[in-house]
């Protein structure tokens, strides 16, 4: 997946703060000053949490959803490139997905304060996993890891509950994708009718180390 950067500019002014003679603060400068710390802590310490989370509404119990998530977690909560990373996943397929539906992929990264989207895109999900799961001889295979946990990656999915025990794998980064925190949120839709079947967002932190 190729990330689109954009150019982006932070300038910071220092300003001066007055005291009175018995040095206590009136208590706007007092609001100004933690707020300052608050917002210096957030800028400062990195976001290294993960975090994963539906954002479909009603999670499982909407009647459109067709996959929820119960469970995600890795270690480390940093993903480490290039290293290792554990990964484990308890999630179910809510129903019978017999046609393709529209994979949308929106990524953001943390700039200081603000998120910057850096990408975007559109395609279809059965063409997505093809291309991700392609081998050299024009033939899709399963990772190992997934095929050894009977876990599906190419269309169509079946109903069910699938687990992916703690299980390891390499992490690498491509030259044009730089370190820091990103937000990535991943809908799935009904290209027939638009109507939105999934809703997925994953907050992590890239680290050189």
């Amino acid at each position: 997946m190729m990330y689109q950067t954009l150019p982006y500019a932070v300038t910071f002014q220092r300003t001066k703060r007055k005291y009175t003679r018995n040095t206590k603060m009136c208590p706007s400068t007092v609001t100004v000053t933690t707020t300052l710390v608050v917002m210096s802590f957030l800028v400062l310490c990195p976001a290294n949490a993960f975090s994963f989370s539906d954002c479909m509404r009603n999670g499982q119990y909407n009647s459109d959803n067709v996959i929820h998530v119960h469970e995600a977690q890795i270690h480390p909560s940093t993903v480490v490139a290039p290293g290792t990373l554990w990964v484990n996943i308890d999630f179910e397929i809510l129903r019978n997905v017999p046609r393709d539906l529209e994979l949308s992929v929106t990524v953001q990264k943390k700039v200081w304060l603000f998120w910057i989207v850096g990408h975007r895109s559109t395609h279809s999900l059965c063409d997505v996993l093809n291309t991700a799961f392609l081998e050299a001889d024009g033939t899709t295979a399963c990772p190992s890891q997934l095929a050894n946990a009977g876990i599906p990656c190419r269309c169509p999915f079946r109903r069910g509950r699938y687990n992916l025990p703690w299980t390891t794998f390499d992490v690498t980064k491509p030259d044009d994708i730089p370190y820091g925190n990103y937000w990535v949120t991943a809908r799935l839709r009904d290209p027939n009718t638009g109507e939105l079947k999934g809703c997925h967002e994953v907050g992590v932190h890239l680290a050189r180390y």
